[in-house]
Parts: C-alpha cells; structure tokens; sequence
C-alpha cells in the first residue's frame, strides 16, 4: 500500500520560514524522503555532523507516534476506552502483542484513521527547531513514563546502558526518549534543547539544535589553541625539501633525481614502497629508485616527497597518525577505483590518487591533542564528559580538520590542487578553482571509504554530486561501494604498511 502524498517542502531553508512535511494516515515512515530532506537542512547551516544524529532521533520519534496512534486504534477496534484504568490495564498488553506480531496490520490500520503527524522545522537566529506533533492527546501514563525516561536518561553514558535495564521499548514512551536524550548529550547538546508540549488535543516534542554548541568566545580561545599547535609544527626536514626543490626544477631528468633520493636510505626504502604500491596501479615490482621515480613520474615527485616529509613530522609528533594514514590510503584507493568505474577524468587519476593520501592531515592534530591541550577545551566547553566525539571535536571546537589541516598544508607550501583537496573535500561545491572536480571525487571517494565505519550512506551524499558521477540509484551506490569494498580488500596488506 503506497504512502498518501506528502506536502512538499519549502526550499528557503535561511528565510526563517516553517519548512514541513505532513505524514497522513501514517502507514510507515518514508525514511530514504527523511535523510535527504534531514542532509539538506543540515548542510544549508553546515552542521553536517549532525546528519546521522538527527535522522536517527527524528526517525525515533516518528515511529514513536506511529506506535502511539496505532494504540489509539487498536483500543477502539477492540471496544475498549484508551482512558479507563481497567481497560487500559486489559488492553496495553493485547496491544504490545498485536504490535508484536502484527506490525504491519497495525501501521495499515492508520490509513483509515483520523491521526496524522506532522514533522516541521523552522531556523532561528541562534538554533534550528524540530516539532514533530501528533494530533491526539497524550495519556497520563504516557507522559508521566516519557518524563521518567528524561530523568533516568542522565545516568545512562551509552544506549546500551540503558538496554542493560531493560527499558520498555515496546510502549512510544520508552527507550526511544533515552536514545534521543543520550544522543543530543553526547552531541555536546544540553537537555535544555529537549521539550514536550501537551494539549487538549496534541502531543508535541521540541528539539532545539543550537547553531554553535560553545560561546564565540570560547571557540575562539580553542581555535586559537589549534593554530599555535600548527604553527610549532617544524618544517620538512631539510632533504625532503631539497628533493622538492630539485622536482620543481625545469630541467630536471631522472637520473639527478633519483641520485638525490639514494643519498638517503630511509627515503629510498619510502620511494620504491611506494612505487610498487596499488596506488600506481598494477604492475611488476622494481627494485632501483630509477625505475621508481620514473613510475611515479615527474608530475608527481613533488606531491610524493611532501606526503613523505608531512609522515615523518607527523609521525613523530602525534600518537593516533596511524588511524588516520590507513583511512588515507583507503580513500586514495577508492579515488582510483571512482575514476576507473566511471570512466570520467581519467586525467586526474594520479593527481586524485596522491591529493586523497593528504586530505585529512588536520584529522592527526585534532586526534591527537596532549591531554593539556584536551583539559582546556573541556574547561572552554564546560563540559565533564571524558570522551571528545569525532562531530562535537570539529564543530564545538569551531574548527575543522579541513581548516587546521589547510593551515598545515599552507605551511608547508602544498600545490594548489592538493590545498584544495585539503580545504574541500567535505565541501567540493565551494571550491571555485579548477580543482571543484577533484574535490567532488575525494569528497564521493571518502564518503565511500567510510561506509564501513558507519559513517555516511547514499542519502547523505550531495545530491548534485550523485548526478554528476551518473549514480542514479541507492542500489546503485551500493553495488559500486561493494565492488570498491572487494577490490580494496585485495591490497589489504599493502595498504596496512605504506605509510605506517
């Protein structure tokens, strides 16, 4: 049975208008229409981090008033009355087992009913607002277990937590209020965002996201903190900068180069690691800087020995590089594998290849603040929680591994193509150079390598993006991760050491 039509939304996301979307006679929750129109909104006020986060609360208390509406029903049918002790003793649990048994039944039953929600945001000046209102009247028992699930929500750290104490799932009023609560705390976001709003004949839930989580002020007393760590950072060590200093030459030729490599035993030993690595493709192993270099090819040498002199600073300096050197290759590999399926840009394949093993070198400073460092932002935040999420670290810190990681690469005299790489790569429609497109295929590349993290799907992914690179498709984009996914396995080994 099909969803009736919904009410379409308004596009003006900044105007402050109500932006909704109205579910009549609920049967099921349009979730692929949810997590587009959710990424939207979020990226009009470039709070992507949220995305996952919203669609999961929203979601929740979707199906929540579904759940709700369909007792409602099931109470009538049954020729009982939803506002008697006795009957509401006797039917609750007929209800839990239809619901359990008979889901579908249940949500179909809606169709003919005179309940419907309806799910609105509106963006004020310091916080976007989400309602989600159901037209019926919330029971006192329903209420009075929502409002013990806030209470209790604050001695939970994690959801499962609160699964251990077998919170009630199968009433509206359960375990999804704690879910919601656990997951705005752990979002650097207070409960004080948190409402229910309740009338004579309406349920309502307010969420309210600031758009900054911490004071001006503070994020940029932690902003500051980040660029004094970037500014200590040395410079490439002086035979990496020589190396690039002589690739950049006009004149150079093959041998002077790979002379130059095999004065330094470690960067030769990088060198031909990297010649022979699934980064260049397939192909037979060489054992002279020669040949190496000139697999690399000229074009290429200077970005090479810059990721080569950035691991070798870093590596030193941060203890978490390894997390983030492993997700580098990874994207790099799909960056080639992109190119290669689509058949686009093949140009771009080794400049993607190599821009893609740098774009989340600001990942490193922010993984790996000294505790010092951690306890100020925390005094800065005013927060007692004692795990930093990778979304509350970025956009409560009011930076981004982008920004710190385009500080670092400027530092360093990066190519233009690999700045932009840097800067946009979770953002490729603002970078108005020449490089917007291979900004877009890191941008798909790592949102492609990251599914396996949990992190990002087909709905979050911009939509002009999937239109460019022609994936029409959830099923689609899901094929091609699969088959990124098993020619990426083939080079596991490979990947475990290149840059370790």
């Amino acid at each position: 049975m099909s969803i009736p039509p919904l009410i379409t939304f308004q596009e003006d996301f900044l105007s402050g208008k109500l932006i909704s979307k109205e579910y009549v006679h609920f049967s099921e929750i349009d979730c692929p229409e949810l997590d587009v129109w959710i990424g939207r909104v979020v990226r009009s006020i470039s709070l992507e981090f949220l995305h996952e986060i919203l669609f999961t609360i929203l979601s929740e208390l979707l199906v929540n008033g579904c759940k709700a509406n369909g007792k409602r029903v099931f109470f009538k049918e049954q020729g009982l009355n939803l506002w008697d002790e006795k009957d509401y003793a006797r039917g609750i649990p007929m209800y839990k087992d239809e619901f359990g048994h008979n889901r579908k039944r249940v949500f179909l039953a809606l169709d003919h009913s005179e309940y419907k929600i309806t799910l609105s945001t509106i963006f004020k000046e310091d916080y976007i607002e989400f309602k989600v209102k159901n037209n019926a009247k919330i029971l006192p028992e329903e209420k009075n277990r929502i409002l013990k699930r806030v209470q209790a929500s604050g001695k939970y750290k994690n959801i499962n937590d609160a699964y251990r104490e077998s919170v009630d799932n199968e009433e509206s009023s359960g375990l999804g209020i704690v879910l919601i609560h656990i997951l705005l705390r752990n979002s650097g976001i207070s409960n004080q965002f948190f409402q229910l709003v309740t009338t004579e004949d309406s349920t309502e839930v307010i969420i309210r996201i600031p758009k900054q989580l911490i004071p001006k002020e503070n994020q940029t007393n932690i902003k500051n903190l980040l660029v004094r760590e970037v500014n200590s950072l040395p410079p490439l060590p002086p035979q990496i900068q020589k190396l690039i200093f002589i690739a950049k030459k006009k004149d150079v030729d093959w041998h002077e180069i790979s002379a130059q490599v095999e004065k330094d035993p470690a960067i030769t030993a990088e060198i031909l690691k990297i010649a022979n690595s699934p980064l260049f493709g397939p192909h037979t192993p060489i054992i002279s800087v020669l040949e190496g270099v000139k697999r690399i090819g000229l074009r290429n040498l200077e970005s090479i020995f810059l990721t080569l002199g950035a691991k070798k600073v870093l590596n030193s300096r941060y203890a978490k590089q390894v997390l983030v050197w492993t997700h580098s290759f990874k994207t790099s590999m799909y960056a080639r594998f992109l190119i290669e399926d689509r058949k686009k840009h093949l140009k771009l394949l080794e400049p993607a290849v190599i821009s893609a093993l740098l774009h989340d070198l600001g990942r490193m400073v922010l993984l790996s603040l000294d505790l010092s460092q951690v306890n100020q932002i925390r005094v800065l935040r005013s927060d007692d929680n004692n795990e930093i999420s990778e979304w509350v670290e970025e956009y409560t810190l009011g930076t981004t591994h982008s920004e710190i990681g385009y500080l670092m690469s400027e530092k360093w005299n990066f190519p233009e193509e690999i700045l932009d790489v840097i800067r946009y790569h979770h953002k490729p429609w603002q970078c108005k150079s020449r490089n917007n497109i291979l900004c877009q295929i890191i941008y798909l590349a790592d949102i492609l390598a990251n599914i396996g993290r949990g992190k990002g799907n087909y709905f979050t992914v911009e939509p002009e993006v999937l239109e460019y690179f022609e994936i029409t498709s959830e099923k689609e984009f899901r094929d091609m991760q699969e088959r990124f996914k098993i020619q990426f396995e083939e080079h596991r080994e490979e990947y475990q050491n290149l840059l370790i």
